[in-house]
């Protein structure tokens, strides 16, 4: 998401690489020796702050410990984040679109602010206006969203998920969302919490799940049996993009187009539903 972001806003007035390629979980990624070559070798590092990146924390730990780090979420307050427990800070922030350009915006600034003497003023101008462009699709999209779940019953937005991703969708969209796994795809899912979501999405009548591009379906396949199994028919609503966005190409490989995607798969699988 970061990359999408920035890759998009500098363009050519700075080289911007990503190590995560599209399709790839950041929750279980691990450095290679490479990695850690180019994150010497990098004048700033952007990353997301609230352990997206479970297995190369102590990596990023290390780094946020010298000036050339910069987490997207330092601008945020306690109120603006998701706590799972009470504790644990959700990292899935950019499906809050709002609240995604806010860090965005913040961390342009910060760009901008460190590396002034290198770009001209016409690099700036067009770094701007990238970021207008960048801003102003984000802003259709979650006014798009508004208005598409505005038109399903309260009641009945209900999305169940591979793992616990979209918290801050339900909470800008007023989707109540459950997720099998928690905010990690590292989290282990039990026998006991298989047959736990069985019983509840055969008592609300829920009548689709999502899978995840980057998250096995397997648990997912195991739920929509079980339901089966009690005379309750769970449909698969379609794949999702939470942790990663599509491949080059795709329509989904921006944020913006994933995101679309997203609302317009759930909001079909809620009005057919409804």
């Amino acid at each position: 998401m970061i990359y999408d972001a920035l890759s998009q806003i500098l363009d050519t007035t700075m080289y911007v690489s990503t190590l995560m390629q599209p399709g790839i979980d950041p929750h279980t990624y691990k450095a290679s020796a490479g990695d850690l070559k180019q994150l010497k070798k990098a004048d700033l590092v952007v990353y997301n702050g609230l352990n997206l990146e479970g297995k190369f924390s102590e990596t990023l730990d290390e780094i946020s410990k010298t000036d050339k780090a910069l987490a997207v979420t330092k601008y945020l307050k306690e109120s603006d984040l998701i706590y799972t427990d009470g504790t644990i800070p959700d990292p899935h922030i950019w499906f809050d679109l709002p609240l995604w350009q806010y860090c965005i915006r913040n961390t342009l600034d910060e760009i901008l602010k460190r590396f002034q003497n290198q770009l001209s003023a016409q690099q700036i101008q067009f770094i701007e206006k990238n970021a207008e462009k960048y801003f102003l699709e984000l802003t259709e999209a979650h006014h798009e969203a508004l208005r598409k779940f505005a038109e399903i019953p309260q009641e009945q937005r209900v999305v169940i998920t591979a793992h616990d991703a979209f918290n801050y969708f339900g909470r800008v969209y007023g989707v109540e969302v459950i997720g099998l796994q928690g905010i990690s795809t590292a989290s282990e899912f039990g026998l006991k919490d298989v047959v736990e979501m069985i019983h509840f999405i055969t008592e609300r009548k829920i009548p689709a799940i999502f899978i995840e591009s980057t998250v096995s379906d397997h648990t997912v396949k195991a739920v929509i049996e079980g339901c089966k199994s009690k005379g309750h028919t769970l449909k698969l609503g379609g794949t999702l993009y939470s942790d990663a966005l599509g491949p080059k190409g795709s329509g989904h490989h921006t944020l913006y187009g994933a995101f679309r995607h997203n609302v317009e798969m759930i909001y079909q699988s809620l009005k057919a539903g409804s």
